[in-house]
């Protein structure tokens, strides 16, 4: 968990750093060349792109241990240094462990919805809402998690860029079929991809 964490961490800071290099690099010049700069071959601000999101389990701290929660294509609009909205469904397999050490496939499927704010030029606040639900053997199971977070984007190109987020997600209780139990609480999830302005 710790080394997943300042991997993150790590990454993160480098996206910040590069985004404060290019807001130092761009006031330099004129507030026209500026905004020029920032929307060069982009006609619309619509965009593709996907993400992969590790973290910690559903709630119930490491019982899950960490691994992949987020596999998605993601599609919306973000408008440069102001404001984004994003959405994406994935979904990916991987072996669970009852209480009895038996092992299942557990089938995981996410809808995810995020909102986010510009505050400092490349750096951005983000809110979002996932609907999960994971199939099996065991049992079905499905639940929602809202969360909070901030991350920052590293421009390649004219229309692309990758990005970098962590947040703390709040898990809604759900019955859990692998622990036979209720369970809630908190976790961290840390995003990175990639996005690409279709016109």
């Amino acid at each position: 968990m710790k080394k997943v964490i300042v991997f993150a961490l790590c990454v993160l800071a480098l996206c910040c750093g590069s985004a404060f290099a290019q807001t130092t690099g761009s006031s330099e010049g004129s507030s026209a060349g500026t905004a020029g700069s920032q929307t060069t071959g982009i006609h619309a601000p619509l965009f593709v792109g996907g993400v992969l999101g590790l973290g910690s389990g559903t709630g119930v701290g490491t019982e899950r241990g960490l691994g992949i929660q987020q596999i998605a294509p993601v599609a919306g609009v973000w408008y440069p240094r102001v404001a984004f909205f994003r959405a994406g469904y994935g979904f990916h397999n991987f072996t669970g462990e009852n209480d009895d050490g038996e092992k299942t496939n557990i089938e995981h499927y996410n809808l995810d919805v995020e909102l986010g704010a510009h505050m400092f030029g490349d750096i951005y606040l983000v809110g979002n809402f996932s609907r999960m639900k994971e199939l099996s053997d065991e049992g079905d199971v499905a639940w929602n998690e809202w969360g909070v977070g901030v991350g920052s984007v590293i421009n390649i190109f004219s229309k692309t860029m990758f990005f970098a987020e962590i947040g703390y997600r709040n898990v809604l209780d759900h019955f859990d079929p692998f622990l036979n139990k209720n369970v809630s609480g908190s976790r961290l999830q840390m995003n990175f991809g990639f996005a690409v302005y279709v016109y």
